[in-house]
């Protein structure tokens, strides 16, 4: 059992003991609903209705994504379709006087739901739930059937609203997040998503007194009454600490009138309170019982953490009156194969390696993430920034602005009650819209939100005629360089006007902005050293120079893992873990920024150290000349095959990366071994002259075994039929260490109360699959049936690899099952195979050599020669600001051109632009006209025969005009 299910089981039981509840303290009846339903791929033609012919459509479980993917699944080619989901329930005429809802966490993108027939509700929108209201319509002790219609389509009226083909990330599809149905007596504490109540319905839980010696927890709840008879109820809130003990409570007397609502204001105080903090992560739980004449008639219990928050311009941000530094990354909340759809276990896990990897903090990019992403955040301490969906598009169609306020309003009411959330980032990412959309969801935010603990947040650079309506900035710059160099940070340039954090950092520019797994240990170490000087203040202009800028108040990286994009076939490979969470070097050179003072028990110890080598060959000066070392503490020394090779300070090391150090973080220990030695690399790192973490590693070998690891982070699987494990398979040498090139082909066995997930699926190539960076991955789906899981890994010349867990019981209730044929459908029924596009085939041909190209004028340090150097992500930039420029290409002699693709310099600015073709340079034809930001760079029809291809720029978002390449097919 989890400690998170402990405590829910010892609180409802503690309740119903010291309460004499007994049976009543179930009175708020939650069915677990992600088992038994069925679904099609496909449109059906009124797949709702109850005679429906479905044996022919496939069992599945939720979280359920409408098509397993390839892990490398990018340039638009993923499931956009219609799907149909129908689940069977039968209900005891015992409920009848009851109020039932489904309450759904999440369906991309739009949906219907229906019951027994007959439409329930529409929402549009996956990042938030909704709750359908099946009351009054459910045929009690008979069968029910509710049918759901998802569109995975795109939509540009609901946001993010940008087709994928020019999307950064993924929508995916299907019910990818939990499904519950909610019983409770018509006199109810209501729901924040149901009820449209601006900062109301449900429960709102504020503070307005915090301090080491005394707290007031200020509870408004929500009551509705749906019944015909009005009464008097007790309202009874408590706060329950860690321990199961009462530390407060509030008794509150209330009428309500029949078929009618209100709301009851309660206050807690509590002497010497257990505050919340990242690194002490303290929470208590608030129990509100509703009562009448004895009887409990609705009880809502969840965990919330007592803190107060502060951000100021010149000093950053402050919780509970202490100044701290944030250390974030961006997580996108993909996986492998199933996409958005991983269970809350997986949300849970990826908390705990944030928090091992030294963050403490995360923004949610680009979405509201799943609800138990954030109770985990709260759990274990990681602040969140939240933010509004969007990604460079704005739709200025009302039905468009009006869902966007909607999701505003929902985010913040879901989300209002976490300790973890500090920060709304109410602005559509990297978008333009009018001042007067900034001025609506800034006063929406607030209004949702009142008091001083709401912060907003946005671009400055950009968006300067909106710096009313933001608490917060992020490229808080004046404008683009003077120089017109994008790397050139001067302190003239950055301001202070309001608090100041970089959303995003460590893409794009560099030595190494992006590196897989797969790539060789000199490549891991690049996108390191890259790193560490960009958080030296090194990095992109509207960074705003990282750790080297006095009022910096914390940035997050981008980004935390990798993951695949409709706007490239190419997977973005700019994670410090791979899309199955495996870590790259930088995840541990970010883990030594963190204090070796603080520990969290069960999560890590503070001191560390990492050796950012394999040792595997001579050719890398990352095995001989330049071995990084990663730690936080106060010492390093370094030994081949047990011969000290060099001891470094952390004192001696400080000048080099004094900013850094400065914000708390780290210095990097780089030794110069000279000559290579095969053999063993090993670093220990020193607090007070003691050795307090080690690291190793041995030169990898040839392949010898497998070794398989369930990877649960101490989360025991619960048998549920819809929790996830994820395994991984590493190849190792005879020694244990990883062979970090083999591809070897690994095929999986999954036996006993488990199975896993796509396997027999060739197309998405689970089962068997080639190694990448030496690991294989692959989830396992717990059954309903608690026991042993045993799974076995098996590649040619190789010593198979195996390992057991043990699942738990599910100790939740399940909604029964209702009646229906079997569903015989199998997985892959009806999968839509997009054959490869036509964008892909051109950009795998040959680029046609380009004989020369002309530009009006040039930066230092980005000339013309960038355009044409096959490198997306080295640059022209113009000289001056002048518009238009014009660039030129000559092909030399007149040649047939199928295609063109043009990659500008800003991903995030928009390019207004014009493209000619001439056969002598003396006639011109129009190819196009168009507008795109910097991501849009797909390929586009020439079918000429050409010698010159002309591309004027004549306007620009901000900055000088730039391009990354012309490539010409």
């Amino acid at each position: 059992m989890t400690t998170k299910h402990f405590i829910l089981f010892f609180l409802t039981l503690f309740g119903a003991v010291l309460h004499g509840t007994g049976a009543n303290s179930s009175v708020r009846e939650i069915l677990h609903m992600n088992n038994d339903w069925a679904f099609y791929r496909g449109e059906v033609n009124n797949g709702a209705r109850t005679d429906l012919d479905d044996s022919s459509w496939m069992p599945i479980v939720i979280p359920h994504i409408m098509q397993l993917e390839t892990k490398h699944c990018g340039g638009n080619t993923i499931y956009d379709g219609i799907g149909w989901y129908r689940r069977y329930f039968t209900l005891s005429k015992a409920y009848k006087n009851k109020r039932v809802v489904v309450s759904f966490e999440g369906v991309m993108t739009n949906c219907e739901v229906y019951l027994n027939g007959e439409k329930i509700t529409t929402h549009h929108g996956g990042y938030l739930g909704f709750v359908a209201d099946l009351t009054g319509r459910i045929r009690w002790d008979e069968n029910n059937v509710l049918a759901v219609r998802v569109s995975a389509a795109h939509d540009p009226l609901t946001p993010p609203g940008k087709p994928q083909e020019r999307m950064d990330f993924y929508y995916y599809s299907g019910i990818y997040r939990d499904v519950h149905m909610v019983i409770t007596d018509k006199v109810y504490i209501t729901d924040e998503l149901q009820e449209d109540i601006v900062a109301g319905g449900g429960q709102f839980i504020t503070y307005p007194e915090v301090s080491p010696e005394f707290a007031r927890t200020h509870v408004s709840t929500h009551i509705r009454n749906l019944s015909d008879k009005g009464m008097y109820l007790q309202v009874v809130s408590r706060l329950i600490d860690s321990n199961g003990k009462t530390v407060s409570e509030n008794k509150t007397q209330s009428k309500l009138n029949r078929e009618s609502a209100t709301t009851v204001e309660q206050d807690l105080p509590l002497a010497h309170p257990a505050l919340w903090h990242p690194y002490s992560p303290n929470l208590y739980t608030l129990q509100t019982q509703l009562i009448s004449q004895g009887k409990i008639l609705d009880e809502r219990q969840q965990q919330i953490g007592i803190r107060h928050i502060r951000y100021t311009a010149k000093e950053g941000f402050f919780i509970n009156g202490k100044k701290l530094y944030l250390r974030g990354a961006n997580r996108h909340q993909a996986y492998p194969n199933v996409g958005d759809a991983a269970s809350n276990s997986m949300q849970e896990r990826e908390v705990i390696d944030l928090k091992r990897g030294g963050y403490n903090a995360v923004r949610a990019a680009h979405y509201p993430n799943d609800p138990a992403f954030l109770e985990a955040c709260d759990r274990y301490g990681l602040l969140v920034v939240e933010c509004i969906p969007g990604w460079q598009f704005f739709n200025s169609d009302s039905t468009f602005i009006r869902r966007l306020f909607e999701v505003g309003k929902g985010m913040i009411r879901r989300d209002r009650n976490h300790p973890s959330v500090v920060l709304w980032e109410t602005a559509l990412n990297e978008s333009r819209y009018p001042v007067s959309l900034a001025k609506s969801i800034f006063e929406l935010s607030h209004a949702e939100y009142p008091g001083d603990q709401m912060y907003t947040a946005g671009d400055y650079l950009g968006h300067t005629d909106m710096e009313p309506f933001y608490d917060v900035f992020y490229k808080q710059v004046a404008g683009y360089p003077k120089s017109g160099d994008v790397m050139d940070n001067q302190m003239e340039d950055m301001l202070s006007i309001k608090p100041l954090f970089c959303r995003e950092w460590g893409d794009g520019v560099g030595e190494k902005p992006r590196v897989s797994l797969k790539e060789n240990e000199e490549e891991q170490m690049r996108q390191c050293r890259s790193r560490i000087e960009q958080l030296n203040g090194n990095g992109y202009f509207d960074w705003c120079m990282l750790d080297a800028n006095p009022h910096m108040a914390g940035h997050f990286v981008w980004s935390y893992n990798d993951y695949a994009r409709g706007s490239e076939d190419e997977t973005m490979y700019s994670g410090v873990v791979d899309m199955n969470r495996y870590p790259k070097f930088s995840y541990f050179m970010l883990q030594s920024m963190r204090s070796p003072a603080i520990s969290q028990p069960g999560l890590y110890e503070g001191p560390m150290v990492f050796i950012a080598s394999y040792n595997a060959s001579e050719q890398f000066s990352s095995s001989t000349t330049n071995i990084m070392v990663f730690s936080n503490c106060e010492e390093v020394r370094l030994y081949r095959n047990g011969k000290l090779a060099g001891t470094q300070t952390r004192a001696e090391r400080t000048p080099l990366y004094h900013s850094i150090v400065e914000k708390g973080g780290s210095p990097v220990f780089v030794f110069n071994t000279g000559k290579y030695e095969a053999g063993t690399l090993k670093a220990e790192a020193l607090i007070g002259g003691k050795v307090v973490a080690v690291h190793q590693v041995t030169t990898p070998e040839k392949e010898d075994h497998l070794v398989v690891e369930a990877r649960t982070n101490g989360i025991v699987p619960v048998a549920d039929g819809s929790d996830m494990i994820p395994v991984y398979v590493t190849v190792c040498d005879r020694n244990g260490s990883r062979v970090y090139n083999s591809q070897k082909e690994i095929t999986f066995q999954v036996s006993g109360e488990g199975s896993l997930i796509g396997d027999g699926i060739t197309r998405i190539g689970v089962n068997p699959q080639k190694a990448e960076g030496g690991v294989a991955f692959a989830f396992v789906r717990t059954t309903r049936k608690a026991g042993t899981i045993k799974i076995r890994a098996m590649a040619d010349g190789l010593t198979l690899g195996e390992t057991e867990i043990t699942t738990q019981a599910f100790c939740g209730k399940y909604l029964p099952d209702g009646n229906h044929h079997m569903f015989k459908g199998q997985e892959e029924d009806n999968a839509v195979v997009k054959t490869s596009s036509w964008q892909k085939r051109v950009l795998s041909m040959p680029r046609l050599k380009i004989a020369s190209v002309q530009v009006e004028s040039s930066q230092k340090g980005y000339p013309s020669s960038h355009i044409i150097d096959q490198d997306d992500r080295s640059w022209w930039i113009a000289g001056d600001s002048k518009l238009p420029q014009t660039i030129t290409l000559d092909l030399g002699n007149q040649t047939y051109v199928k295609a063109s693709r043009i990659v500008f310099q800003k991903d995030s600015s928009s390019y207004r632009h014009k493209v000619e073709t001439s056969e002598d340079g003396k006639h011109w034809l129009t190819l196009y006209e168009r507008e795109c930001t910097g991501w849009e760079f797909k390929p586009m029809t020439v079918d000429r025969e050409i010698r010159y291809f002309r591309v004027t720029i004549e306007g620009v978002s901000e900055g000088r005009a730039g391009l990354g390449e012309i490539s010409l097919y």
